[in-house]
């Protein structure tokens, strides 16, 4: 008995400390954010802090483990069809994953964040890998990732952002229509379909 009532308080004591840092990223980035302000948040004294992490980034490392564990177990209870590429129905998963987990999200693919977790979130969906091994030399694929990485996640932090008023399926195709078109192709793609593409009027 003792012990599952530790076992709760541990992980009551975790989940406040994880709010916390994900309030506190909305507008902070990690290296500004003290150990106080943690604890002031999540209403935690700091010896309970340090019972748990060493700091905000192993606090972070935490989080960002938690939900790349959590994230793989949701897609492997998703169905797949062979109607769509495999590719595009991950990455639609993830969104819908990253919709219901929205606040979580906002921080994590953020400025305030590190490039490590958004890289591994896309190499998840495995969109880019399939877009830069034509590249004729490793420097290029590097920027060629990078370039990718960075611009998927701005469009899906904006879309966060800004409500979610697409669905995590058109969000889906406008971003490989992008990656493997161009920034003309979803304009012209929508007036041959009647499509709408993110952030255009009907």
């Amino acid at each position: 008995m003792k012990k599952s009532k530790t076992d709760r308080r541990v992980k009551y004591t975790k989940m406040m400390l994880k709010n916390a840092l994900v309030q506190l990223m909305q507008k902070q980035h990690i290296s500004s954010i003290s150990i106080k302000a943690l604890c002031e948040t999540a209403d935690i004294n700091r010896s309970t802090f340090y019972a748990h992490f060493r700091d905000q980034y192993d606090l972070l490392h935490y989080i960002k483990e938690e939900v790349m564990a959590s994230l793989k177990q949701y897609l492997e209870q998703q169905k797949f069809t062979d109607q769509s590429p495999l590719s595009a129905q991950v990455l639609t998963r993830i969104l819908e994953y990253a919709k219901e987990n929205a606040d979580l999200f906002k921080a994590l693919l953020s400025e305030n964040c590190d490039f490590a977790f958004q890289r591994d979130i896309m190499q998840l969906s495995q969109v880019i890998s399939s877009q830069i091994n034509q590249a004729s030399d490793e420097r290029t694929q590097d920027y060629l990732l990078v370039f990718a990485i960075t611009g998927c996640i701005s469009v899906f932090h904006k879309w966060l952002q800004e409500g979610m008023i697409e669905s995590p399926e058109e969000m889906s195709k406008f971003v490989i229509q992008v990656l493997y078109h161009g920034i003309s192709y979803p304009r012209d793609h929508g007036k041959e379909h009647g499509e709408r593409a993110p952030g255009r009027p009907d």
